[in-house]
């Protein structure tokens, strides 16, 4: 995927003006791509627009203008958005407050590592962001990449059933991915 540049970043009143419309777009648009997976993980396909919005929404948080700060967020999420012919995710492992939580994150510790899409002959491994997991714990947010060969991005946009699916031992889940969610992926994917 095209890394996001400064020129990518609306000024804060620009994008204050149209921020509204903006957010309606962007939740729709992650609401499309959110895939539930089992009782307590989620996983939501990010692409340019998702990490775009972020950036705009962290700068006008944090009333930042520099654009060498600006830059300085632009770097952080760029290093989420995978490099080539790849599909970023964020997996979420969601809690509540009556939950034991040490032990549940004990217990899904290395589960970013067990993920999988699924489809045709295909099994993409996705890669996660290291040093998110310890024998003791995982973190509640981790980053994921799946790497596609030319033959496997041409199966995505052929297939009839995609599932996101994870192999860990406390944790074997798996999903279908709407019709919606894989067009979106492999648009990702053409565009690069």
């Amino acid at each position: 995927m095209r890394p996001l540049t400064l020129e990518d970043i609306e000024s804060i009143p620009s994008y204050q003006a149209k921020r509204d419309e903006t957010r309606r777009r962007i939740i729709a648009l992650k609401k499309m791509r959110r895939v539930t997976l089992g009782p307590r993980v989620s996983l939501v396909f990010e692409n340019r627009d998702t990490m775009r919005f972020q950036v705009q929404e962290m700068c006008r948080i944090e009333h930042i203008t520099d654009p060498a700060l600006v830059q300085q967020e632009i770097d952080v999420y760029n290093d989420l958005l995978p490099a080539g012919t790849a599909i970023g995710a964020t997996l979420l492992i969601e809690l509540v407050q009556s939950d034991d939580m040490p032990a549940i994150l004990k217990e899904l510790s290395g589960l970013e590592e067990t993920v999988w899409l699924r489809f045709g002959d295909q099994a993409i491994h996705a890669q996660a962001e290291l040093g998110r997991s310890t024998e003791e714990k995982t973190s509640t947010v981790h980053y994921l990449v799946f790497s596609f060969a030319d033959e496997a991005r041409t199966a995505l946009a052929d297939a009839t059933e995609v599932r996101l699916e994870t192999e860990h031992p406390n944790y074997r889940y798996q999903a279908i991915l709407p019709p919606a969610t894989v067009a979106s992926l492999v648009e990702d994917l053409i565009r690069g």
